[in-house]
């Protein structure tokens, strides 16, 4: 192809080696920029906005755009449909979050992986609620496992600020997000309930074995379970509410 240039220089710079193949810099514009090693080749992400630095339709990702349209929709009186096409621009747009959280999950980088983890969940509820494609489910099969890394993610923000008691709580509206989910009938989505289940519960077992609280910090937590027992049991959600009162005995 014309203009196309060997690489080899830059991959002998910087060999690869999976402990070490992550690396942050700013770009000639001032963006914030991620590289990746990988075997065979150097991937880039924009660390802000979507990680390809593409703005769809004018708008900073797919999910804004879609956002708008269903702004729009609702302005009319109508409702939002979205149909194969959009499924696969939408689809392509998690795709590409998911190898950005990833590689942050990897150097600890938990407020961005948090974040990117919370666009891809938005992305699912609009196709849940909005796309009549056969094929949504090729996403919303991995809800589980996103739902376990913006968990902890967002666990090990609270554990860096030495507050276990909210990275312990976080894990637990983990578990009942996943719980809580419309199933999705393939056996990918069975496997990343179970496992990530199965995770989150190691998680807080481990958080609760190392966690060492003061009692005002044990009474303040156990107000906001009773206050939200509350709640529960106003709006009749009443396996809520038996979740809520057996972390209540377990903190008495």
């Amino acid at each position: 192809m014309n203009g196309a240039k060997d690489i080899s220089r830059l991959l002998k710079d910087w060999k690869y080696d999976d402990q070490n193949n992550v690396r942050f810099l700013t770009g000639a514009d001032g963006r914030q920029i991620m590289q990746v090693r990988q075997p065979l080749g150097i991937e880039q992400y924009d660390l802000d906005g979507r990680p390809d630095g593409l703005h769809p339709e004018g708008e900073k990702s797919a999910l804004d755009f879609y956002r708008k349209k269903e702004r729009e929709a609702w302005e009319r009186g109508d409702k939002l449909i979205l149909g194969d096409d959009d499924f696969h621009r939408l689809q392509e747009e998690m795709v590409i979050f998911y190898y950005r959280y990833l590689a942050l999950f990897q150097v600890g980088a938990y407020d961005r992986v948090a974040r990117d983890t919370e666009h891809n969940l938005d992305i699912g509820r609009m196709l849940e609620k909005y796309c009549q494609s056969e094929n949504r489910n090729e996403m919303l099969q991995y809800r589980p496992y996103i739902l376990r890394m913006n968990a902890i993610s967002r666990a090990m923000m609270l554990l860096a600020e030495d507050n276990s008691l909210l990275a312990a709580e976080v894990i637990e509206n983990g578990k009942e997000s996943i719980e809580s989910l419309t199933p999705v009938a393939t056996p990918i989505f069975q496997f990343e309930r179970m496992r990530s289940l199965h995770h989150l519960s190691q998680v807080l077992s481990q958080i609760r074995r190392n966690g060492q609280h003061s009692p005002s910090e044990i009474r303040g937590f156990r107000e906001r379970l009773m206050d939200e027992l509350s709640k529960a049991v106003e709006t009749e959600d009443y396996e809520r509410a038996a979740r809520l009162r057996d972390r209540i005995q377990g903190l008495d």
